[in-house]
This record gives structure tokens, C-alpha cells and sequence, in this order.
């Protein structure tokens, strides 16, 4: 109930404070059709259409061969794409993603093969 009522007030004031500063309308300008090319270049241009983030963006790959006394031989890759995401005004953290791909190979000296994938994906969201 309470909230409603600062709600109320809130919204009351700031309409009283627009009249009191006359604040323009956001109607746009009218132009007449004969003004032709000029009249639309002196409209002016708003800024954004996106949503004012920025990203950025870092990948690696690593790639290693391992053998052990047995005679076991390990290769390995692995991959890592890590992208942020900040606001472009301030450079606050908005979002961090980090995707991880890994591929080992093992082969003994018996001839056993041991293949392992695995992908993760893993998301911080600060909104």
C-alpha cells in the first residue's frame, strides 16, 4: 500500500517538475516536402540503436605431447575462447563466458587406445 502511494507522488511530482521546466516535447520536427534533401540532413540524429555494450574477445590453443616410463604416450589439445562483456560508457563487467574444449589421446604400449573429449561452457552474468 505504502509503495503505491510513493509511486503516485513520484510520478506527480516529476509531471509538475516538466511543466515547471518546460521541457520539450519528443514529437518530431515537421518539415514540408518541398525542402527536398537539405531538410533531412538538418534533422537531427539520436544516438544509439544497440544496447551500449562492447566485447571483448581472447582465444588460445595449446597443444602437448606427453610419454611416461611405461611407454605410454599422451597428446592433448586443448582450446579456450573467453569473451567479456562491459558497458561502453563506464567499462563496468557485464558478462564473462568462457568456452573450454579438450581432446586427449593415450595410447599404451600394448596398443590400448583411450580417447577423452570434453567441452564446457561456463557464464558469469552480471544484469
Amino acid at each position: 500500500v505504502w509503495l503505491k502511494s510513493w509511486i503516485k507522488r513520484t510520478e506527480v511530482m516529476g509531471a509538475k517538475r516538466s511543466l515547471e521546466e518546460g521541457t520539450p516535447s519528443k514529437k518530431r520536427p515537421k518539415h514540408n516536402a518541398d525542402e527536398g534533401e537539405q531538410g533531412l540532413a538538418t534533422l537531427p540524429v539520436a544516438r544509439g540503436g544497440g544496447r551500449g555494450l562492447k566485447a571483448v574477445q581472447n582465444a588460445r590453443e595449446q597443444t602437448s605431447t606427453a610419454s611416461g616410463p611405461d611407454g605410454t604416450v599422451t597428446q592433448s589439445q586443448k582450446k579456450t575462447r573467453e569473451q567479456r562483456v562491459f558497458h561502453a560508457h563506464n567499462n563496468k563487467h557485464v558478462e564473462t563466458k568462457v568456452m573450454s574444449e579438450q581432446k586427449r589421446k593415450t595410447t599404451r604400449k600394448d596398443g590400448t587406445v583411450i580417447v577423452t573429449e570434453s567441452k564446457s561452457l561456463r557464464k558469469v552474468c552480471y544484469m
